[in-house]
């Protein structure tokens, strides 16, 4: 499942000839071995995906540290350790890029990882406690500003190979954490 995890995140699965697959596994090319364990490259698409989810879960006990100090400061801590996660994801994101249209329902499962990874760390939560005004007319939507402000950030620093303007990733993170945790004076 590594090798058709690699060739997945590099091709797709439409440009993944099934040959491909069983010789970077060590399995003779073309003698039909792959299908002794898969029907096809979807089920095993789907087998890699699952695999995948399943390694970049995290324990659903863990939760955001309480520290003395600003409510800004310890989101600001998680936001910066989530990049870590997204990086952990980025396999997952592009065979997602690459398959998006094809496999719907892979997308929306990825999309509720992320969206339970935040509920099970608290993190809405923590900008709850001192929202921005906006946060407190929609927390809704202030936590997909956040969830989107980050993938943004992540899928930027992958594609051009550097940080957007120079912000490196505390920065950014502590930054955002403000903005979502600022109230109103």
């Amino acid at each position: 499942m590594d090798v058709a995890l690699k060739l997945f995140e590099q091709n797709g699965t439409v440009g993944t000839a099934i040959t491909a697959i069983e010789a970077g596994a060590g399995l003779s090319a073309g003698s039909g071995s792959f299908y002794r364990h898969f029907k096809d490259k979807n089920e095993l698409l789907l087998a890699v995906v699952e695999r995948e989810i399943a390694r970049v879960q995290k324990n659903p006990a863990v939760q955001v540290s309480q520290v003395d100090g600003p409510i800004s400061e310890t989101l600001a801590r998680q936001l910066y350790a989530d990049l870590d996660f997204l990086r952990e994801l980025k396999p997952l994101i592009a065979i997602l890029i690459w398959e998006r249209d094809r496999a719907p329902d892979m997308a929306a499962r990825v999309q509720q990882l992320m969206v339970d990874r935040g509920v099970e760390l608290g993190i809405a939560d923590l900008f709850l406690q001192t929202p921005a005004a906006p946060v407190t007319e929609d927390p809704a939507a202030g936590a997909i500003v956040m969830m989107s402000a980050m993938i943004g950030y992540f899928l930027s620093v992958e594609y051009f190979g550097s940080t957007p303007g120079g912000v490196d990733p505390e920065r950014f993170t502590t930054t955002l954490a403000k903005l979502l945790t600022t109230p109103p004076e």
